[in-house]
């Protein structure tokens, strides 16, 4: 068994750890009830994602380092395409999980410590605070990918609409470049409806 610091833990010291939770139940009790509350409080049950509340409270720290840096930071909102079809064609268990999935897949394709928030909803937030144009450019390429690649592997289409926004050339808080994304992303929906008549269900 490996330490927090990557060394092996002797068997004394295991014996010294049991002994310690023996003689203090209370306390490591308390610090697993504490670890898991923190996890509730901060992240959305159903996708793993970090709920409004937590990305709202980090947001702001991460503008006030960003403006007393003078760097740039961007926002990109994404909203799930006809996931309404979904849910009434294969019911709310399947879209649960499509969300689940598609959580699963923005983690996967961040780069440089890009928080992942669902919004609400089917509409989810990334918020990059480091990320320049070409690598939300290739973020949002590896995001198209990735589901593009999960649906034809499960046969049930899943997309994403994306708009993004950047501080502070675009907004000087949260609202306003959510404001600004939202604009872009609804944007980028209506051009893939133009373009795209494919089905929510596709042929495997």
């Amino acid at each position: 068994m490996a330490s927090s610091q990557g060394h092996l833990l002797l068997p004394v010291q295991l014996g010294l750890a049991a002994l310690a939770a023996a003689a203090f139940p209370g306390a490591w009790l308390a610090g697993r009830s504490y670890d898991r509350l923190r996890f509730e409080a901060t992240t959305d049950s159903l996708t793993g994602a970090y709920n409004r509340r937590f990305i709202e409270a980090t947001f702001k720290k991460l503008l006030r380092k960003a403006a007393r840096r003078r760097k740039r930071m961007t926002v990109i909102m994404l909203d799930v395409n006809d996931f309404k079809e979904v849910n009434d064609r294969f019911g709310h268990h399947q879209g649960d999980t499509a969300l689940a999935l598609i959580a699963d897949t923005l983690r996967s394709c961040s780069e440089r410590g890009e928080f992942v928030g669902r919004w609400g909803g089917d509409e989810f937030i990334l918020i990059c605070p480091y990320a320049d144009d070409k690598g939300i450019e290739r973020i949002t390429k590896r995001i198209h990918e990735q589901l593009l690649g999960i649906s034809r592997r499960i046969g049930l289409r899943l997309s994403v609409s994306i708009g993004y926004a950047v501080f502070p050339d675009q907004g000087k808080d949260l609202s306003q470049l959510t404001y600004t994304a939202d604009k872009n992303m609804y944007a980028d929906k209506y051009m893939c409806k133009m373009q795209d008549s494919e089905p929510a269900a596709l042929q495997a």
